[in-house]
C-alpha cells in the first residue's frame, strides 16, 4: 500500500491533489488517478494536504498519525474582526490562582498544537509539562540560586541588575521567577534540528492563544530558558531527556485577574514595501 489510496469512483481528476502538494511527489498522467511514484514515497512529508484540500473526499492519507478529535466537519469561518479582538487582547499574566488545571484539559490544549506549523512538517517538538506547583517552585527556587552564582562570580553580568532584582524579591518570598504559577509548560525538540529556534517557539505561540480560548492564562519564562540553556542540572532538574534541548517554557495556570476587553497602547505599525 503507498502513501496515498484514490477512490476512482470518486476523483474528479481535477488536478488538486498534485497542486498543493508541496514537495511535488503526486502526479496525474492523462485520465489516470493521482498517484506518488515508489521512488518518491520517502519524499512524502506527510501533511496531508493532499488530503485534506479533496473537495470530493476521494483521496485518503496511508500514514500513521491520528486525526484530531474535534474535526468531524469543517470548521465555521472566524470573522477577521473576532480574531482581531482576541489576538489584541491577549496578556502575559503573571499572577495565577492556585486552582490547578485538570491533566485532561491541558492534553486537550496540547492536542490542538499538534497542527501547528513545523518546518516540513518534521512534528519534531515535544513537551514537558510540570504539573505539580510545589515542583514549580522548587525550579523557581533553583533558579534563583543559579543566578546568586551568576552574579557572584560576574558582577558585571549583563542581566545583573535583573538578577539581583529577582533574587531580592524572592528574600521577600516573591516568585519572580515562575509568578507561583501553579503549572510550566517546556517545549523541546531533538539536538542537531536544523530549525531548533523556530519550531518550538512557534508551537508555543499557539499554546498562549489556544490557551486563551479556555480561559488559561500563561507568561513566557525568559529566565528559565536562560537557566536551561546555561545550567546542566537545570535541564535535570526539568526533566530534559538526554538528546534533547530546551527551547523556552511557558507558566500558565488560571488568572487572579481578568483585564478588560480594552487593548493597550503599542508603537506604531512598521511597514517595509518592497
Amino acid at each position: 500500500m503507498g502513501n496515498i489510496t484514490v477512490s476512482e469512483g470518486d476523483c474528479t481528476k481535477c488536478g488538486v491533489c498534485v497542486k498543493v502538494c508541496p514537495v511535488s511527489i503526486i502526479s496525474m498522467k492523462e485520465n489516470k488517478l493521482p498517484m506518488i511514484a515508489k521512488d518518491l514515497e520517502d519524499k512524502c512529508i506527510k501533511c496531508g494536504h493532499c488530503e485534506v484540500f479533496c473537495l470530493f473526499n476521494a483521496l485518503e492519507t496511508n500514514f500513521e498519525g491520528v486525526y484530531p478529535m474535534s474535526m468531524s466537519e469543517r470548521a465555521a469561518d472566524i470573522k477577521p474582526e473576532q480574531l482581531a479582538k482576541f489576538v489584541q487582547t491577549r496578556r502575559s499574566i503573571r499572577h495565577y490562582r492556585t486552582k490547578p488545571v485538570k491533566r485532561e484539559l491541558i492534553e486537550q490544549m496540547l492536542d490542538v498544537i499538534r497542527y501547528s506549523p513545523t518546518a516540513a512538517n518534521s512534528q519534531k517538538v515535544k513537551w514537558i509539562v510540570v504539573h505539580d506547583a510545589e515542583r514549580v517552585h522548587a525550579i523557581a527556587e533553583h533558579t534563583v540560586e543559579w543566578m546568586k552564582t551568576e552574579v557572584e562570580k560576574r558582577p558585571n553580568h549583563p542581566y545583573s541588575l535583573q538578577y539581583n532584582g529577582i533574587i531580592r524579591r524572592w528574600g521577600l518570598g516573591e516568585d519572580a521567577v515562575c509568578h507561583s504559577a501553579p503549572h510550566l509548560l517546556i517545549a523541546m525538540i531533538p539536538q542537531g534540528s536544523t530549525w531548533a529556534k523556530a519550531d518550538p517557539v512557534i508551537a508555543l505561540s499557539y499554546f498562549e492563544l489556544v490557551a486563551k480560548g479556555y480561559g488559561i492564562a500563561s507568561c513566557w519564562n525568559g529566565f528559565l530558558k536562560i537557566a536551561m540553556e546555561e545550567f546542566a542540572p537545570m535541564r535535570e532538574e526539568v526533566g530534559i531527556p538526554e538528546g534533547y534541548m530546551p527551547s523556552y517554557a511557558l507558566t500558565f495556570g488560571y488568572p487572579k485577574q481578568r483585564s478588560t476587553m480594552a487593548a493597550p497602547k503599542r508603537e506604531p505599525l512598521s511597514i517595509k514595501w518592497m
